[in-house]
Parts: C-alpha cells; sequence; structure tokens
C-alpha cells in the first residue's frame, strides 16, 4: 500500500497542523514499517523530521515558486500516479485536483469550521478561500475525516455534507509529553528565573481561547501564571495596563523546544484552557499524557476530548476560573485523583491507537478490508 499526502505543514508549520502531520506520519511508521509513504512538499522545509527508509518527501523538479504552488495545486497528482500512490490523504482541508482521474482514491482531513462559526474573527477573502477549498475537497474526496464529533457536526450542519461521507478519528500529540521530561522542565524554569509552582496557558493569545480571563483569574487569586503562546494585539493591550505588580505574576514564554514544554506542563499545578470554541484541543491532550490537571470548558471538542477528571466549566467567567483553579491549587489530593482519572482515559490518544485507526481506514478505502 503506497499512501501520498499533501505534506507542505509538515515541513513548514512548527505547530498546530504542522504537528498533526507529523505525529500522524511518525505514529504510522512505528506501528506499520511496511507502509510506502509518499510526502509531497512543494518547497525545501526548515522543520527536521525523521522517517525511515519507506517515507520519502517528494517534491517538485522545478524550482519556481509558481510552479511549486501549481504542482501542489494540480500536477502532483500526476506525479502521485507514477510513483504508485493508491491513496492520496489531504491533512489540512484540500486535495490536488486531478486524483480521480489518476485513478487515485482519497481522503481528506477537516479540523475545525471556525472561519464559519466566528466569520468575524478572519478577513473576508481568507474566509471566502478556506470554504472554497474545503467545500470542493469535501465534494472530492472519497471520504471526510473529521478530527472530532463537534467537527463532523458542523460539516453537516455548515457545509450539508451527508454524514455517511463522514468518519471520525482525533489526533494524539508528539512522544515528548508521554515521556518524563520532568527535570528538563526544571532546568528551564531556573534558567529563564520562573516560578517553581504556577497554573500554565498553552495558545494563541487570542479573544477566543480567552488568556485575558485565565491571567486576570491568577491575579486575584495572586497565583503565577506561565504563558506559552503567540501574542496577538488583543493580549498586548491588556497587558500594557497591567500595574507592574500584577505583570509579576504573568511569564510569557516563547521559542521553547518540545522537551521543555512537556517538561513545563509535567511541572504545572494545572492546564488552564477554558476556549470558547476548539475543533479538537490539542493542548488538553498534551496535559493529560503529561499527568497534569486540567481546566477547561464545556463546550464544542473540548468536553469530548477532557477525560472525567477535568474541570469543565460552562460558563467562562472569572468568578468561576478562580474557583477551579483555587480548587486544584490548595487541594492536591483532588488534584492527584483527577489527574488519575485523566491518566487512563488519554490512553486512546497514543500514537498506536490512532495509527490503527489510520491503518483500517485506509484499508477499507482501497477494499483491502
Amino acid at each position: 500500500m503506497i499512501i501520498g499526502y499533501e505534506a507542505k505543514r509538515i515541513f513548514h508549520n512548527r505547530s498546530g497542523l504542522g504537528n498533526y502531520g507529523r505525529n500522524l506520519i511518525r505514529g504510522l511508521q512505528l506501528s506499520y514499517p511496511q507502509l510506502e509513504l509518499r510526502l509531497y512538499n512543494p518547497w525545501p522545509g526548515d522543520i527536521p523530521f525523521e522517517t525511515n527508509t519507506k517515507v520519502i518527501e517528494c517534491r517538485p523538479n522545478q524550482g519556481s515558486k509558481l510552479y511549486a504552488q501549481l504542482w501542489r495545486r494540480r500536477f502532483v497528482s500526476k506525479q502521485a500516479k507514477s510513483e504508485g500512490v493508491e491513496l492520496f490523504h489531504g491533512l489540512s482541508a484540500e486535495i490536488p485536483q486531478g486524483l480521480r482521474q489518476q485513478g487515485i482514491r482519497s481522503i481528506v482531513s477537516i479540523h475545525d469550521l471556525i472561519f464559519l462559526r466566528y466569520p468575524h474573527l478572519y478577513k473576508a477573502l481568507d474566509r471566502k478561500i478556506y470554504e472554497r477549498k474545503m467545500r470542493k475537497a469535501c465534494k472530492n474526496a472519497d471520504l471526510i475525516v473529521a478530527i472530532s464529533d463537534q467537527t463532523r457536526s458542523d460539516l453537516i450542519e455548515l457545509l450539508g455534507i451527508s454524514p455517511s461521507k463522514i468518519k471520525v478519528i482525533g489526533q494524539g500529540c508528539a512522544p515528548e509529553f508521554w515521556e518524563d521530561h520532568k527535570a528538563a522542565g526544571r532546568e528551564f524554569l531556573a534558567s529563564h528565573q520562573l516560578p517553581s509552582e504556577y497554573a500554565l496557558f498553552v495558545g494563541t493569545l487570542e479573544p477566543r481561547k480567552n488568556p485575558v480571563k485565565v491571567a486576570q483569574a491568577c491575579i486575584e487569586e495572586g497565583l503565577p501564571l506561565i504563558i506559552v503562546g503567540r501574542e496577538k494585539s488583543y493580549w498586548k493591550s491588556y497587558y500594557q495596563q497591567l500595574s507592574p505588580e500584577e505583570k509579576k505574576l504573568l511569564h510569557l514564554v516563547k521559542g521553547i523546544d518540545q522537551k521543555s514544554l512537556a517538561g513545563l506542563y509535567q511541572n504545572a499545578k494545572m492546564l488552564v484552557y477554558p476556549s470558547d470554541f476548539e475543533g479538537f484541543g490539542i493542548p488538553l491532550v498534551e496535559a493529560m499524557a503529561s499527568k497534569t490537571a486540567v481546566v477547561s470548558a464545556k463546550n464544542s471538542a473540548l468536553k469530548e476530548v477532557a477525560g472525567p477528571g477535568s474541570q469543565l466549566l460552562p460558563n467562562i467567567e472569572i468568578p468561576e476560573l478562580r474557583k477551579a483553579i483555587r480548587l486544584f491549587w490548595n487541594n492536591e489530593a483532588y488534584r492527584l485523583e483527577c489527574i488519575a482519572k485523566n491518566s487512563n482515559y488519554v490512553e486512546q490518544f497514543k500514537d498506536a491507537i490512532i495509527a490503527r485507526q489510520w491503518h483500517d481506514t485506509y484499508q477499507k478505502i482501497l477494499g483491502h478490508a
């Protein structure tokens, strides 16, 4: 079985969709080393990604950026056919043109439809491009794989996709979060003069994810918060208005490597991630794999992904956040009990289980099952 992938983000995106692709390929090559995987990448990337001899990066034979874009959208189908690809997997809501004409079956992964649920967060032109690409991919693919039940529901409700064409497969997280990196985390804390006890927030600092409410809840509780994420103007505006004493409780971390990030999770009192809406919510999996307590929101895919030991808030307001944070901070026995509950639940997101779901799906699409 030879499978092709639209792999641009694997080699160019350090988080999000890039992690999704890398984790999937890594899991498949570990569990099914006999598989031949072709990673179609339009131009050289700067993210190292180790593969075995059966996983091959494929690029266009011309170097211009314009040709590479055309290759990615159109010409890759013919190349994939010549290289024996039987099934093509679009990892992020798009697949190249011409696959069906070349006799290649196809699957497309859909992560979320946030651009339709929260249109004000996106430029009008970007929304049109995202929707056009997604509709086209969903129409042309033999199977749509949603990252969560929430995304499956959104595809049915917002795009009118037939339920029979959609399957749900979740996602795992990088191996570092399953490993013990507490020592690396302590070293990072010490070298960056960060507190040894803290709550943690991981995610883009944008309104939808509510980092300001998390920060304000920690400030009002007098507890330190370490924040890992890309700043947006919304956050910068809030932070500039804080007093020097308030700022001392907030610690923004940038440019952190995966082992140190896993160490930050593993040394944290809790992850606080009360987003208004998520198509999945990978920080919850990272936290549960790291044996870190979870405070999140009872909405969207978060209520699917979070384990039974998580505190899920129906209302994301500062008083409720303060109460949840205080409970984990002050009641160690309860915190450890909740971590244990989530440690069993999170097993379903391990690489081998996710890889098996994908392998079985590939086999069925190709008629091998």
